[in-house]
């Protein structure tokens, strides 16, 4: 009975890591090409943060963008290949 809630909790928390590294891609992205969309899209960002309960991630938004990308290319990159090998194996 533990073991499919243990799992699905587990899936959800790990999708919210994968959207929030795309967030976090995104976002440099948008910076990078000085788009109009680049202020709401740090709103989602910290809106998000917030509503999981980890608003000290906020402080990872307002990291300057060359110490900012490859963080955040990392954790999505990771993210995608530990999802990967998760369905693989």
């Amino acid at each position: 009975m533990a073991f499919p809630v243990l799992t699905t909790l587990g899936i959800i928390l790990w999708a919210g890591l994968w959207a929030y590294a795309t967030l976090l891609v995104i976002d440099v992205i948008l910076e990078e090409t000085d788009s109009l969309y680049r202020y709401p899209m740090r709103l989602s960002l910290d809106r998000f943060v917030e509503q999981v309960g980890l608003p000290w991630l906020k402080q990872l938004h307002r990291l300057p963008l060359p110490e900012r990308r490859p963080f955040s290319i990392g954790l999505l990159l990771a993210v995608t290949l530990a999802t990967a090998l998760f369905f693989a194996g």
